[in-house]
């Protein structure tokens, strides 16, 4: 018999990693940061370079509550349980970091447009 587990089917994008290393530091850090942001990128690019499309799909991905999702997920599975302090703490650190995305975001948007996609 086989199960599979539709919660972690995911479609595994290149950049799926570069995204999840950037939301994990920047997480770590309690907010965005452009200049690490983009530093990051180009280091990715120069090892697997990234075409416009794919760095479309990344700024989407980027986009995406991605923080919040991994964290509130388990609100579904007990929450009971996990509706306390903690989570009001965790839920405002999430929201008070997500506030500094959007403008990282907005600023590194159109970096990949006109750029030489040729390592």
């Amino acid at each position: 018999m086989w199960i599979i587990d539709l919660d972690g089917v995911a479609y595994d994008l290149p950049i799926r990693d570069l995204r999840k290393l950037i939301t994990g530091t920047m997480a770590d850090l309690y907010t965005w940061d452009a200049t690490w942001v983009r530093e990051m990128i180009k280091a990715y690019h120069e090892e697997n370079p990234i075409s416009t499309k794919l760095y479309d799909l990344l700024m989407i991905d980027l986009a995406m509550p991605n923080e919040f999702y991994k964290n509130i997920k388990e609100v579904v599975y007990e929450p009971e349980l996990f509706l306390d302090d903690q989570a009001i703490s965790l839920i405002q650190t999430i929201v008070d970091t997500d506030q500094t995305k959007w403008p990282v975001l907005e600023e590194i948007k159109d970096d990949w447009k006109g750029v030489n996609q040729t390592v």
